[in-house]
């Protein structure tokens, strides 16, 4: 009799308790709409251009200290609504409407071989101000064909593993490849090895509540 009667108490209660979170959920969550819109206000635009042209310069610095020649940029753009949810019985909501972030990659070729490729690179991160993180006293930490350090990381063709063409993200605010008819295997075919480098992900833009 005790166990009907908790059953007959609790399952409503389960019931509205889940009624109750949907609601929250769908009321708390910034919706699409609204999301695309804080996206694409003049505030996230400005940041959007400020982010993008920093990322760039920073990708044209490895082409003009090192022998890599850029051949292919790709921008990716995104943003993500502020969700509500629970954290047991306690209602939970992001502190922001929308989070905007980017992530850029640069393709490059070179003129000499990948090992001398990759020492001339070493060699320009060790010089004053460089803006490149890779220097010679961590060339042999990384995997073979590959450089990180501080969010960059560098990788090149090596056999069995090539470099990927880029791909286009389902849910990308905006997606920008420049020159748009290049691709890797048209690199690789006319230039031999391809170097890509990927930069850290740029929160560039937080819109609050």
């Amino acid at each position: 009799m005790k166990i009907l009667v908790l059953r007959t108490v609790t399952w409503p209660l389960l019931a509205a308790f889940n009624v109750v979170a949907r609601v929250w959920t769908l009321l708390g969550s910034t919706s699409r709409r609204t999301a695309h819109q804080l996206a694409d206000s003049d505030t996230a635009r400005q940041a959007r251009r400020d982010t993008e042209a920093r990322l760039r310069a920073i990708a044209h610095a490895y082409a003009e200290s090192t022998p890599l020649v850029l051949r292919l940029l790709v921008v990716e753009d995104h943003y993500t609504r502020g969700m509500a949810s629970w954290d047991l019985f306690t209602p939970v909501r992001s502190a922001y409407r929308v989070s905007c972030w980017m992530r850029l990659k640069a393709y490059y070729s070179s003129p000499l071989p990948p090992a001398e490729t990759v020492t001339r690179i070493l060699d320009a991160g060790e010089q004053v101000l460089s803006g490149i993180p890779f220097t010679h006293d961590i060339a042999s930490e990384g995997r073979q064909g590959e450089l990180t350090r501080a969010g960059h990381a560098l990788t090149w063709d090596l056999p069995g593993s090539l470099v990927p063409e880029p791909e286009q993200p389902a849910n990308a605010y905006r997606f920008l490849c420049e020159p748009p008819a290049a691709s890797v295997s048209d690199i690789r075919r006319r230039y031999n090895t391809v170097f890509i480098l990927n930069l850290p992900v740029e929160d560039y833009c937080r819109i609050p509540r």
